[in-house]
């Protein structure tokens, strides 16, 4: 048996895009050995905080791409916006995407998506039982 080792997720333009983005994304993450609740609650938030900032920020998430790489897990959200996401000071109206996405991960990756840009989140190793 081979087993896809990427999954490209097209999503709605709007406010719906981060949750059918969790979603699409749980089944594939369980599919390559993921299933450690704790670690897939980490990767729905990363999920979550990717597609919401190109929603907001950037117009819209067009794709989340999803790769197993070396046995980490990259999530790869693209919008059509060429600037760079940076870190915004912190209120209670947001600017904490950033720094909760860092948190939750070992590394963060910009580039270019046609006109756009893609930000890649590379989350810690799954647990394995």
């Amino acid at each position: 048996m081979v087993i896809a080792t990427s999954a490209r997720l097209r999503l709605p333009l709007d406010h719906t895009a981060p949750a059918a983005a969790r979603h699409g994304a749980k089944p594939i993450l369980i599919g390559w050995g993921c299933e450690d609740e704790a670690w897939l609650g980490d990767a729905a938030v990363v999920i979550s905080e990717l597609v919401s900032n190109a929603v907001i920020h950037a117009g819209g998430c067009v794709e989340l791409s999803l790769e197993l790489r070396g046995g980490r897990v990259w999530i790869g959200a693209a919008d059509m916006s060429s600037a760079e996401p940076r870190r915004r000071v912190a209120t209670v109206d947001g600017g904490h995407g950033l720094a909760i996405i860092e948190d939750l991960t070992v590394r963060l990756h910009v580039q270019r998506y046609h006109r756009g840009k893609r930000v890649w989140a590379v989350l810690r190793p799954c647990p394995i039982d």
